[in-house]
């Protein structure tokens, strides 16, 4: 009995797998519109079992399983495929026409518009490194001026007040005349007089 267990679960997984690989290969094939155009002809888009398969398809749009298909264009025309409209128009051989040319000149140009976007957005890139830098540069600077300018700030002004202090203390205190000499003497309390009566005017 072990054995048979074991022998289906390899046998679903290996079913699943092929289930994988057919769904892929199906997918892919939606990105010709002549393939598109050859389903609508033979009437599967009128099919209602078939419309539900496409939806169902649809979780290929995933980035899990987007990533392993090569033609992303196939993507697109699954979308367009849910709607009525385009599944009855791409019965039309000249909506076909129309549509495989168009796809014909976006692979012409894709080499050169993916480049082109990939150069914009490495510029872009770029220019917001050098942002970066010259910022951080920028306040580096900043800082390093700042804590400069912010030491000796206390030690100047706490100099300069104390000169200030000094040559103001020694403003205001009085003349004191040497002993022994009285002419000096009467000098200064003439001096210290007038001052007085002048105060006294005033």
């Amino acid at each position: 009995m072990a054995k048979m267990y074991g022998k289906a679960a390899i046998e679903s997984e290996e079913l699943q797998k092929r289930r994988w690989q057919i769904e892929l290969e199906f997918v892919q094939c939606l990105s010709n519109p002549n393939y598109l155009n050859f389903l609508a002809q033979r009437g599967f888009f009128k099919d209602q079992s078939f419309i539900n398969y496409l939806k169902y398809l649809q979780y290929w749009k995933e980035p899990d399983y987007a990533k392993y298909l090569m033609y992303p264009m196939c993507l697109y025309f699954l979308d367009l495929l849910q709607y009525e409209h385009f599944r009855r128009e791409i019965v039309n051989s000249q909506c076909c026409k129309f549509i495989d040319d168009q796809a014909i000149l976006q692979w012409q140009h894709y080499t050169r518009k993916r480049i082109k976007l990939i150069e914009n957005v490495t510029a872009a890139q770029q220019q917001q490194q050098q942002l970066q830098q010259q910022q951080q540069q920028a306040n580096g600077m900043e800082a390093a001026t700042g804590g400069e300018s912010a030491a000796p700030t206390p030690n100047v002004n706490g100099s300069a007040s104390t000169a200030d202090s000094q040559q103001t203390s020694s403003a205001l205190q009085p003349v004191q005349a040497q002993p022994g000499n009285p002419q000096q003497q009467q000098q200064i309390n003439g001096v210290a007089s007038g001052a007085n009566i002048k105060l006294e005017l005033n």
